[in-house]
């Protein structure tokens, strides 16, 4: 593991109303239990989609110790949640200028599919 940028929940202050998981674009939130829980640090880019809103402000950004984010762990997940849900994660890495994870996702969707998505981002 080594030392990156990846959110952290606040359980006091969370409560659990799961604004955050529809402006997670790599799905690596769920409300379980009530509370808002990262699922698994290898879904988190680290960039804070989820941030914005969260009412309760229980939601932020560190730098710790964490296993690294997996781009093709996070789009063979997300493609089988559909065209749309693809659509919003490779919008969300081409807002943030994460080629290196778009040229990932390029390669796992294959030349066809990745064109298809071009046309739409």
């Amino acid at each position: 593991m080594a030392k990156r940028k990846i959110i952290e929940i606040d359980e006091k202050k969370c409560n659990g109303c799961g604004l955050c998981i529809p402006n997670c674009p790599e799905g690596a939130l769920q409300v379980i239990g009530g509370k808002a829980v990262l699922v698994s640090g290898i879904y988190c880019d680290g960039l804070g989609a989820c941030l914005k809103p969260c009412p309760q402000k229980a939601i932020s950004i560190v730098e710790r110790e964490a296993e690294p984010y997996d781009e093709l762990k996070v789009i063979e997940r997300l493609a089988k949640k559909g065209d749309g849900v693809v659509q919003a994660h490779l919008q969300h890495l081409k807002k943030h200028k994460e080629f290196k994870y778009l040229e990932q996702a390029k390669k796992y969707l294959g030349e066809g599919r990745w064109r298809a998505a071009q046309g739409r981002i």
